[in-house]
């Protein structure tokens, strides 16, 4: 199975870049996280970073043969949670920690999440799944008050009642997958979903003319023009299972560049 990955972020209009993401490799499995820390700048910052160390050592760590993917993202969230308590007990503050994690084994697929970084599952141009955020405009959305599309702008948006960090033990939400050729899975933090509509994440996602890498740029540049001189920071990781998109937007790319090359630089292009 071949997967491409990419990951971008950007601080946004903020001071301060409280969000981290994250990609971990090994033969043919794949970590994917992202957290998005508050508390203030520096109780933010903490606990957003220490959840990806968290991860990576975890990660570096031989899986035990009898744990599930489950039980390995449950255990990087209690792990991350315990240890933020922790940082915040030494320096008196209060860190807090949105996380979303993907685990990838060949063509399976798990996630978790808590609080309101989202995972996104596309196929053949069509949201499959995404997370439900653990807010109270996400209730007022399952409630019928609010409209989905009217989330990010809702007064309330931020107001979150499950996160890494606090008295409560974390108690994410799971999912899982079998994944097919094409399907893309997008992580982000609510800086990027509050900017980019469905729309545009399927539209930038699926372009045959760039490969993975400048499309991600794509839906950085896209959330950072949308949030302007104020927007929050924005993270964004993107995974996608190769196949037809894929295997013609490389094809495309590389007859391109050969016939530039036999006109000799010339300004014609050809894709097909």
């Amino acid at each position: 199975m071949n997967w491409e990955i990419e990951k971008d972020q950007h601080i946004g209009g903020r001071e301060d870049q409280e969000d981290r993401v994250a990609i971990f490799s090994k033969e043919n499995s794949h970590l994917l996280v992202v957290a998005d820390g508050m508390g203030g700048h520096e109780g933010g910052e903490l606990a957003s970073k220490t959840v990806i160390k968290v991860a990576k050592l975890l990660w570096e760590q031989e899986i035990d043969a009898d744990a599930t993917p489950i039980n390995f993202l449950q255990r990087i969230c209690d792990r991350a949670h315990d240890k933020i308590n922790e940082l915040g007990q030494k320096h008196n503050i209060s860190p807090r920690s949105t996380c979303v994690l993907l685990y990838i084994h060949g063509s399976l697929a798990w996630w978790a999440h808590l609080g309101d970084s989202r995972l996104y599952h596309f196929r053949h141009r069509k949201l499959r799944q995404r997370t439900r955020d653990h807010s109270v405009v996400q209730l007022l959305v399952d409630l019928g008050r609010v409209k989905e599309e009217d989330m990010a702008k809702h007064p309330k948006q931020g107001y979150l009642f499950a996160c890494l960090g606090g008295e409560e033990p974390p108690q994410p939400d799971f999912g899982q997958a079998s994944v097919r050729p094409g399907d893309s899975f997008l992580l982000c933090s609510d800086g990027f979903w509050q900017q980019v509509s469905l729309s545009s994440m399927v539209k930038i996602l699926l372009r045959a003319d760039v490969d993975l890498r400048t499309r991600v740029e794509c839906l950085l540049k896209e959330a950072l023009v949308t949030g302007g001189v104020e927007g929050d920071n924005i993270s964004v990781a993107v995974a996608q299972l190769e196949g037809k998109n894929n295997l013609n937007i490389r094809r495309s790319v590389a007859l391109g560049l050969l016939i530039t090359m036999i006109l000799g630089g010339g300004v014609w292009y050809y894709f097909w």
